[in-house]
């Protein structure tokens, strides 16, 4: 048992350390290609190139969360070496995905032509449709071809794989397409070599599969009756789709956007979706082996345990946010000094999306635990509440305030699922820690307000890339003596069970 758990610790450390990686050089090279591409063909594109993304997001509701219930039913047959079950488990998710691909190219190509035609742009409306139907291709060949793979390494907790070919192969095609714009490519070529990279991804991940896991045998009985709780999951695709993916599609729409706002909200957006996906490669990491200790474990040594869990990813969103909040500004001065097609420069939609970042990372550990412990009923419920409210909110909201309702709709329906998650875990599931959460994180939320306050202020001479680098390591070093301090005055035993727990890994 001992050895299991040092093996879970060892296998989060890898995931989160290349989830950061992927993140960081993936984030950082997309960063630069949108600034070449806004600087080369305008922020109509990049409004459009943006948008497409969000359409793919947003048409993957077809999955419906069959990933989630197929990897939370293979935790049990892994964990007793059955591989007669784990094939009959994957063969049926091969079929479902199979399915699931089929739907989502034809209703993709659908999708184009209509978006094409109702999008407001300049830009051929062809032209529109193809960089759509480029976007959906190479979703559709993983859904067909790798998403089985894909869960049979999720539930191995194996995530690293993946996250390393997909530091490769995005990677690249930034570089390729950074190549393109500065030798005086065309528009469709970047859309062109993003396609093909993404393939090259998902035949990657096919390989590696098919070479590592010779037991993976599709000769086997179908067992579909081993997967369950797709349906109750689907409601929390349904959700997680309109809240990360409306608002940039509705100001493409709507006749006071259009793919220009579109391009303003983008630009914010990929600076917060990096700071998010680093903040994920922490807080996602340990998930699997979560589920896991939740099979092998009595509840209140997953307790101790998810504690930990809990003080790591607050620690982590603290010194990540408040870092955020002071440079973003003067980063995104330097990033469009030279961009003059629309005004970039806009404070409130920052504190927006600081508060929304803030809010929606703080639940995720305890949304984790909810989907590992197989409670899907659960989180669907909590889904749908937060469904109704975003859906409400985000019509009213964006027809009467523009984007800034849009945003505050999507920071009040993080509100309600962060207090419906987090109260459901320490209220019921673990017995009324509710006071022991308060403990955990009431602390560094105090001193993450006051951080973000002061250094927002600070007068911060950002002139080059070089002076924003400089005090991006200068104010991540500082805050992350202040997570420090703070942790060692109110979180001294938990952060001594996390010291002992790295070091009893490495000695296994």
């Amino acid at each position: 048992m001992k050895k299991s758990v040092m093996n879970k610790s060892i296998y989060s450390i890898y995931n989160a350390v290349t989830a950061l990686g992927s993140t960081l050089v993936n984030g950082l090279l997309g960063i630069i290609t949108t600034y070449y591409i806004i600087s080369e063909f305008g922020s109509d594109f990049n409004g459009l190139n943006s948008t497409a993304n969000q359409i793919i997001n947003m048409l993957l509701v077809l999955e419906g969360g069959f990933t989630m219930a197929s990897t939370v039913a293979l935790f049990v047959p892994l964990a007793d070496q059955d591989m007669l079950i784990v094939n009959g488990i994957l063969l049926a998710t091969r079929k479902q995905f199979r399915k699931i691909g089929k739907i989502f190219c034809i209703l993709g190509f659908l999708v184009s032509l209509i978006y094409a035609y109702a999008v407001r742009s300049d830009l051929p409306k062809v032209f529109v449709a193809c960089v759509i139907i480029m976007a959906i291709v190479p979703q559709a060949i993983n859904l067909y071809f790798t998403s089985s793979y894909r869960v049979l390494l999720q539930a191995q907790q194996k995530e690293y794989i993946i996250n390393f070919f997909s530091m490769i192969t995005i990677g690249l095609g930034h570089i390729a397409n950074i190549i393109i714009i500065r030798g005086g490519g065309l528009m469709w070529q970047i859309r062109f070599i993003t396609m093909i990279f993404a393939i090259g991804n998902s035949m990657l991940i096919c390989w590696y599969v098919k070479k590592k896991y010779s037991y993976v045998n599709f000769h086997v009985m179908e067992r579909n009756d081993l997967i369950v709780g797709a349906d109750d999951v689907f409601v929390q695709k349904v959700t997680g789709v309109i809240y990360n993916s409306a608002p940039i599609v509705f100001l493409s729409l709507f006749p006071s956007g259009g793919t220009m706002l579109a391009s303003v909200y983008a630009v914010y957006n990929n600076i917060f979706i990096m700071i998010k996906s680093l903040l994920h490669g922490v807080i996602d990491a340990p998930r699997m082996g979560l589920g896991q200790l939740v099979v092998e474990r009595e509840k209140e040594d997953v307790w101790n345990v998810f504690k930990q869990y809990e003080y790591i990813s607050f620690a982590a969103i603290f010194v990540m946010v408040s870092t955020t909040c002071a440079l973003i500004l003067p980063f995104i001065q330097l990033y469009t000094n030279s961009l003059n097609d629309i005004n970039y420069y806009e404070p409130v939609i920052v504190i927006l999306m600081v508060l929304i970042c803030a809010v929606e990372m703080v639940h995720i550990p305890s949304g984790h635990l909810i989907n590992m412990a197989g409670k899907f009923r659960i989180s669907r419920n909590f889904q749908m509440i937060a469904c109704i409210v975003l859906m409400i909110t985000i019509v009213l909201g964006g027809f009467f305030y523009g984007i800034y309702g849009m945003l505050v709709a999507i920071l009040i329906t993080a509100i309600v699922l962060a207090v419906l998650e987090i109260g459901y875990i320490h209220y019921y599931f673990f017995d009324k820690k509710f006071f022991e959460l308060c403990k955990i994180g009431m602390p560094l939320c105090i001193a993450g307000f006051f951080v973000c306050l002061v250094e927002t202020y600070l007068p911060v001479p950002i002139n080059n890339y070089f002076d924003f680098f400089c005090f991006g390591v200068i104010f991540t070093v500082i805050n992350g003596l202040i997570c420090i301090i703070v942790s060692a005055i109110f979180y001294r035993a938990v952060i001594w069970a996390v010291v002992k727990k790295l070091l009893d890994s490495r000695d296994g």
